[in-house]
């Protein structure tokens, strides 16, 4: 099947989810309450759960399932490991730890300081990706190979620190930190679209414009120092802009993790080896991936919601364990 089949094939199923995403829920719309909204006609009530809940919620987890891909696409290519994934090594765990030092030492209640989470959410993330980069650099080159080692190591070190710090947490705190850990969809008003999707596509540019960076990356780096580039450097820029993504990304999700292992390797299986095919396919089928587990959340155990983190988990665990058996690493 030639590529544009595939990639009409993905947007439509991509189409479809969102509209089934858009009409199914606790109050479900129709396609007549469609046509009165673009006629003006719809009522206060359909205005309120299309323009208020519906839709900065699908655009929030459109835009961050994007992101999570194109930034477990980055970690791959610069690892050169396939299993490597934003929340496997370690942006998960750094985000909670941003969020629960914010919780443990800023009083009041959680709704007057909703909007700032994210932003801690964000520093740790980001912080953790660069420290575990740099950690990774031996005798001033990048280790691959231990990248994902330290990632993990480092993961389970901050992981042990929010125990520690949770272990004085009241009810309503750890309420607010159990929903970031499970997925919850937390940034799911317009607010949250304002703070994170402009960013989100604007580090997305720039990752486009080093395309063939990242796809000289593939190479052995004494190959790449000897065509005169600046491989620590590349490295360094790309590690930067995959840890703003997957920080933003779960800074309005929660703790979202497989996204980043998936996507990009769906994308490969489908496409093949091609850079710039890969980062428009690994955002199309982020996007895939992780609103149809948000509305699967939605509608397993309707009106009950399930978490969309706990939603992938599922889906993600078993996917990630069929990796390693077929790459004979168990």
């Amino acid at each position: 099947m030639r590529n544009q089949f595939k990639f009409i094939i993905i947007i439509a199923l991509l189409v479809a989810i969102l509209v089934t995403h858009l009409f199914t829920g606790t109050f479900s719309l129709t396609w007549t309450d469609l046509l009165n909204i673009l006629t003006n006609q719809a009522s206060a009530d359909v205005r309120l759960v299309l323009f208020e809940f519906r839709m900065p919620r699908i655009l929030v987890v459109l835009v961050c399932g994007a992101a999570l891909a194109l930034s477990g696409l980055i970690l791959q290519v610069i690892s050169k490991n396939p299993l490597a994934d934003p929340g496997i090594i370690g942006v998960n765990a750094g985000s909670g730890f941003g969020v629960v030092l914010f919780i443990t030492f800023i009083s009041g209640s959680m709704s007057q300081h909703l909007y700032a989470l994210p932003l801690m959410s964000f520093v740790g993330g980001l912080l953790t990706v660069l420290i575990i980069f740099f950690l990774s650099f031996i005798g001033g080159a990048f280790k691959s190979n231990i990248f994902i080692l330290i990632g993990i190591a480092t993961a389970m070190g901050v992981t042990g620190f929010v125990y520690v710090f949770t272990s004085v947490f009241d009810e309503t705190q750890m309420e607010m930190l159990n929903r970031y850990f499970a997925g919850n969809i937390w940034g799911d008003t317009w607010p949250f679209v304002y703070i994170s999707v402009p960013y989100i596509l604007i580090i997305s540019l720039f990752v486009f414009f080093r395309i063939r960076e990242m796809g000289m990356l593939n190479l052995d780096d004494e190959m790449l120092t000897g065509f005169g580039m600046n491989v620590n450097k590349e490295k360094i820029i790309l590690i930067v802009l995959s840890a703003m993504l997957s920080s933003l990304a779960v800074s309005v999700c929660g703790a979202i993790s497989f996204i980043g292992l998936i996507a990009p390797h769906i994308s490969r299986m489908l496409f093949g080896q091609n850079m710039k095919i890969l980062f428009f396919s690994s955002l199309l089928i982020g996007s895939v991936l992780l609103t149809a587990a948000d509305l699967l959340g939605k509608l397993i155990l309707a009106p009950a919601i399930i978490p969309t983190g706990i939603v992938v988990a599922l889906i993600g665990g078993p996917y990630f364990l069929w990796l390693l058996m077929r790459a004979r690493q168990i």
